[in-house]
């Protein structure tokens, strides 16, 4: 686990948690970044993260990011079958 400001372009992670108070996280849930969902990250470069989740392109910055704690596999336990995490 690490957070999502550590991530690659390219790279698609799983949200494993949140470190930061409840604004933060009422924030990130408002733009539909919560526990279990699949994020790809499209640029990692010079400024903001940018990512895709649900199709949709978002731009987080480094700080927020770094409250975002990600893996590489997804831990739903319907994951071989009817993974929400992998639509």
């Amino acid at each position: 686990m690490c957070p999502l400001s550590q991530c690659k372009s390219g790279e698609t992670v799983f949200v494993r948690g949140i470190t930061g108070g409840c604004r933060l996280r009422g924030k990130l849930q408002a733009m539909g970044i919560m526990p279990g969902e699949a994020l790809r990250v499209i640029s990692d470069g010079g400024g903001p993260l940018v990512i895709e989740t649900k199709g949709i392109k978002l731009a987080i910055g480094n700080g927020m990011a770094q409250q975002i704690m990600v893996s590489c596999d997804c831990a739903c336990p319907h994951r071989e079958t009817n993974c929400a995490c992998q639509s």
